[in-house]
């Protein structure tokens, strides 16, 4: 048995958990919290920035005056033609054959909109319209014009917060990411999967490696990686069938995750397509999914998105739905760009509730980054990619994409003591 590192573990996903159902409410009270909450974080730092000579104003203040200048903070707002929208969806008025959903629907021609608590205005000028996205929440310098524009001179974001240091230690620890496992064609790959569990265990001649692997984080989307197809013909044999393949690749799983706990601690996140309720933030698996795994001390289901301490480094991550939102809207080039604004943003998903769905919070937006992470990561992406993002006030965070395994039988591991990370390929075709 390899002997592992100790590291000091605390799960601070606490404000993610639902403690009630109450979906009656509407999403305006969670974009007031979030502009409330966002301003009084922003403000100290575009007085810092700008300095006192600009004043912070309100919109209402500005009474359609021309050649104000001055300091706005205020929600983002994405006018975009092809917006999925409901309405319009089901609109009497438009009788055309429905149109295949599209992948993206950013344009040049977006508009980009700032509003607060009463009104709003239209931005121009310093505003990379193609890369902003509904729900962030900013401060621009700028001033207005006959026309009723706010021309745009500045922007800042609230950068995630402050970062506490992370201690240097002599000995490694390393933080493993897999994501994407879908277990319900886990045939094509189960080679890769056995290679995995013995390359945690240390039977591969890597006993030293896995003796500093500290916790495995398994990020969403372990029974399925794609939504279920609909067949139109035999729909309730099929609805059994389906049920009755989750439910087997539910116990594989089962099996999967008790072999893997006891070699190491292990987090269970939900994703898109698995069994869990499909809001942001998704709730930790029941432990009756996994009696095997439930049964051992180094296994626990977690949130979706989950946030965690290893010692002195804070880890955050989501099972990457933000970050396939935020790819649709917007014309970001990867899925790291997309990981890399949200962190610049301060924000793990500014898109929800607008196109991705949560839960109607009423006083508080948990996911508001309010300490800045050492590590950042977001699961199911198509390919493995990292990169550290230097922000201000020397913060540093290691971003990672990780990979799906059902696709490229990978996994990523960071050194929670140097941040550096690095990809393990599984395949039978790797070198």
């Amino acid at each position: 048995m390899t002997n592992r590192h100790e590291t000091k573990y605390e799960n601070l996903s606490s404000h993610f958990r639902l403690k009630g159902h109450d979906y009656q409410k509407q999403f305006c009270h969670l974009y007031a919290h979030r502009l409330a909450e966002m301003t009084r974080l922003l403000t100290p730092l575009a007085q810092k920035k700008w300095g006192n000579k600009e004043s912070i104003k309100k919109l209402c203040e500005l009474r359609g005056e021309q050649d104000v200048h001055c300091i706005l903070i205020g929600t983002i707002y994405k006018h975009q033609a092809h917006k999925p929208s409901i309405l319009r969806d089901i609109s009497e008025e438009n009788q055309l054959a429905p149109q295949p959903p599209r992948q993206n629907y950013s344009e040049p021609e977006d508009k980009i909109v700032l509003e607060d608590e009463l009104q709003r205005v239209r931005l121009q000028g310093e505003v990379k319209r193609e890369l902003m996205a509904t729900g962030v929440v900013c401060a621009a310098l700028g001033g207005t014009d006959s026309e009723g524009f706010f021309n745009v001179e500045d922007i800042l974001f609230y950068e995630s917060g402050p970062q506490k240091p992370l201690a240097t230690t002599k000995k490694s620890r390393l933080l493993v990411l897999v994501s994407g496992l879908d277990q319900l064609q886990s045939h094509n790959f189960v080679e890769a999967l056995n290679l995995f569990q013995y390359w945690l265990a240390g039977s591969l001649g890597n006993g030293k490696e896995a003796g500093a692997m500290v916790r495995l984080i398994v990020a969403g989307n372990s029974v399925r990686a794609s939504a279920m197809a609909h067949v139109p013909t035999l729909q309730v044999a099929r609805t059994q069938a389906n049920a009755n393949d989750t439910v087997q690749a539910v116990t594989q799983l089962d099996q999967w995750f008790a072999s893997w706990a006891r070699s190491l601690p292990v987090d269970i996140m939900p994703g898109a397509y698995d069994p869990a309720n499909f809001m942001l933030p998704q709730q930790p698996f029941h432990k009756c999914m996994f009696p095997q795994a439930a049964q051992l001390a180094s296994f626990q289901a977690v949130t979706n998105p989950y946030n965690c301490r290893l010692d002195d480094a804070f880890v955050v991550g989501s099972s990457g739905q933000n970050v396939s939102d935020l790819l649709r809207s917007t014309s970001l080039d990867s899925a790291l760009e997309a990981l890399r604004c949200t962190l610049t943003w301060g924000h793990i998903a500014p898109t929800a509730p607008d196109t991705l769905a949560c839960y109607p919070y009423i006083d508080s937006d948990p996911f508001i980054l309010r300490e800045c992470p050492h590590v950042y990561f977001a699961g199911n992406c198509e390919s493995f990619e990292t990169a550290l993002h230097e922000g201000s006030q020397g913060k540093r965070t290691r971003l990672v994409c990780v990979p799906k395994f059902s696709r490229t039988q990978s996994v990523a591991v960071v050194d929670l003591d140097t941040l550096e990370c690095r990809q393990v390929n599984f395949s039978a075709d790797a070198e």
